[in-house]
């Protein structure tokens, strides 16, 4: 795919806009100095709530953590506690599947402590019961609580319990939870800590800082089995007066060179972080998000920050079909921000307070902490983030204004679609769209005439869905962009990919797809690396398999399943047949056969790779394509121009033997349909 230049406005508003909410929110918290340690000098105690969900019952994940604690070497000065439940069946150490355990792990033998009746593990009264029993028992001058399993950031939560729907913890259950257990502590915790996706965000952070000194979490889902607990535990043991922020340092080093060893480093990311100096963060933030609130009064100023959040680095979900997560990288959408003076503040406030974060090559945009941001507006999202998350009333003031006077038409065309002379489909926005575009792509659709009648009385075709992609030329400034049809698409060896483009930075594009792996639909994460010195000005690279994000629980999907030779891989992509039938001088349509076309992937020599093909080669031999711009405005909201039929001038031979250029097309408009705005995908 060849790099293109969008604007990106609006969300980068409602980013900001989220950050003031954190500011003038208060709650009732017990925020007495808990200065006092609760046990002897150079002790520590390690509780774990470990919510095996449906990771222990499918894969036995919790249960490989419980391995590497009994096989590391626990010293004296260090107690170890867990908790087991959540869920449906437990694989290993005969832990019950109907019932709450709390066990102590030392001398490489797992202890029953006391067993308790089922409860829910996504309620405070659970998570509350095990930190009172754990801190009453096991008091230490360091104590360090880690909550594991699924986590769906701050909207959604932490701990989904299989055996209860995939409830989960709430931010504010959480708050409550740890609340009750810290007004009975003379001390904070050392480290609160979550091996489980997406947690490391503003909404967490604000969240734990009057409880614990340190947190340590990810930005980005959590591939590899979570962390490294023998590193952990090695840690402690070689200096037993280390501080919550150097234990976290040296779990981070240990689970990006676990996440390295199974080739799941390009996306893993954790950060650790020093909650001292969350004051400093909560006063920048709070700046960057009243000069949000304030530029919010004009289109533009809604563009600008719109712009700075869409090219801010993402995580987790953000599409249809693997579900929205709205995480970006605060730091990185500070960076962006770059009309507003306040985000230097911003930007060095979060340096202070992520005092140490890995990341990947994919994710290297990565400073440490995200926050939410509707880059996908969703009213009934927006509001539950308001009723229980956000912890800024001039963000939330930011995003209900924003969100509440969207214009009925921002985006206006003065060329709907239309063949230019050098036989390219271009459109033309009219002059007072300026300030509210974010970003231009266009979707594909292939057709193949499947029969028809004689004398015309019917006409039968077949429509195939390829997608969404961003390669075009023209002059944004100028409203005016123009295809670059080269007759070729992104294929998984050489089978055809629904994709759609996720993120975009300098240095990459990520692109998701859905595919059926070894009978299990899922979605394919590859990217597009910039990279000139190779021919095509770059490289595509797959990054695993991603289940995305549970449409009902909110739950995200903890793992990055890489493809192996051995894998059995089919693409799917919607795929319609239609009949169509004479009625006078038109055609209208008849019945209506829509599902999603599957096709067998052949495994080749190197396994499976992505890489672009020709088009024109598939079952059909099609020669025509259905060609259509998508305009994006700052809101999120989608706009569609008329659609070009093209047929294909170029061979499949012909394109593999001599690609083709920017600038040089591989098919002829035919036709151009009066789409009255509606989108081809769903047409």
């Amino acid at each position: 795919m060849k790099k293109t230049i969008k604007k990106t406005p609006l969300i980068f508003l409602i980013l900001l806009l989220l950050a003031t909410c954190f500011v003038g929110c208060s709650k009732d918290k017990n925020t007495q100095p808990a200065e006092k340690p609760m046990g002897a000098a150079g002790t520590w105690s390690i509780y774990i709530y470990l919510c095996g969900s449906n990771l222990e019952t499918k894969m036995g994940a919790a249960g490989r953590n419980i391995d590497e604690l009994l096989a590391a070497n626990i010293p004296e000065n260090v107690s170890v506690i867990l908790q087991t439940g959540g869920a449906a069946k437990w694989r290993s150490h005969d832990i019950p599947n109907d019932s709450i355990c709390r066990f102590n792990i030392s001398d490489g033998k797992l202890t029953l402590l006391e067993k308790l009746p089922q409860s829910n593990m996504g309620e405070e009264e659970t998570f509350e019961g095990f930190l009172s029993y754990c801190v009453k028992n096991s008091p230490a001058e360091k104590m360090c609580a880690i909550v594991w399993d699924h986590g769906g950031g701050s909207l959604n939560g932490v701990a989904n319990d299989e055996n209860y729907d995939f409830d989960a913890l709430s931010l504010a259950e959480m708050d409550t939870a740890i609340n009750n257990v810290h007004s009975k502590m003379t001390d904070r915790f050392e480290l609160i800590g979550f091996d489980a996706c997406l947690m490391a965000n503003y909404e967490t952070a604000e969240m734990l800082e009057p409880y614990t000194r340190y947190m340590l979490a990810s930005e980005e889902i959590e591939p590899s089995g979570g962390w490294d607990y023998g590193a952990l535990i090695d840690a402690i043991a070689e200096n037993k007066s280390i501080s919550g922020g150097e234990l976290g340092k040296a779990v981070a080093d240990a689970y990006f060179a676990k996440c390295t060893a199974n080739d799941k480093d390009a996306t893993a990311t954790l950060s650790a972080l020093d909650l001292s100096k969350f004051g400093e963060l909560r006063q920048a933030f709070e700046s960057v998000t009243q000069s949000m609130k304030e530029d919010a009064v004009s289109a533009k100023g809604v563009q600008q920050i719109a712009q700075s959040a869409k090219l801010s680095q993402k995580y987790g979900g953000t599409t249809d079909m693997e579900g929205y997560s709205n995480l970006i990288d605060l730091g990185h959408f500070a960076e962006n921000f770059k009309a507003c003076e306040e985000a230097k503040d911003l930007t060095a406030a979060i340096k202070n307070i992520v005092i140490y974060n890995v990341f990947g090559k994919e994710k290297s945009q990565s400073r440490g902490l995200s926050f939410f941001y509707p880059l996908h507006y969703d009213a009934k999202q927006l509001q539950q983030y308001f009723d229980g998350v956000c912890p800024s009333e001039t963000y939330e003031e930011y995003l209900d204004f924003v969100y509440s006077n969207i214009p009925s038409d921002p985006i206006k065309f003065s060329d709907y679609g239309s063949e230019r002379e050098d036989g390219s489909f271009g459109i033309k926005l009219d002059e007072s769209s300026i300030d509210y575009v974010l970003s231009y792509d266009f979707d594909l659709v292939e057709f193949a005439l499947l029969g028809r009648g004689e004398n015309l009385e019917y006409i039968d075709l077949a429509y195939s869905r390829f997608g969404r992609d961003n390669d075009l030329l023209g002059s944004w400034d100028d409203l005016d962009c123009h295809s670059n049809f080269r007759g070729i698409w992104i294929t998984l060896n050489g089978c055809k990919l629904f994709v759609t483009p996720i993120e975009t930075t300098a240095e990459y594009v990520i692109y998701t797809a859905p595919i059926i792996l070894n009978g299990e639909r899922t979605n394919l994460r590859f990217a597009y690396i910039w990279d000139e010195t190779f021919e095509m000005g770059g490289y595509y690279k797959i990054l695993g398999a991603w289940n995305g994000i549970d449409p009902v629980t909110g739950m995200s999907d903890k793992e990055l399943t890489l493809l192996r030779s051995t894998d059995s891989i089919q693409v799917e992509y919607p795929y319609l047949k239609v009949h169509y039938y004479a009625e006078g001088e038109s055609f209208a349509v008849g019945d209506v056969v829509s599902n999603m076309r599957v096709e067998d992937v052949p495994v080749g020599a190197n396994g499976y790779e992505v890489y672009e093909d020709p088009l024109g080669s598939d079952a059909f031999d099609s020669q025509f394509y259905v060609y259509q711009f998508v305009v994006t405005d700052i809101f999120g909201g989608e706009h569609y121009s008329d659609a070009a039929i093209l047929m294909m001038n170029k061979t499949y031979d012909e394109l593999k033997q001599h690609p083709l250029g920017d600038g040089e097309y591989a098919a002829d408009i035919v036709g151009i349909m009066d789409m009255e705005g509606e989108s081809i995908m769903e047409a």
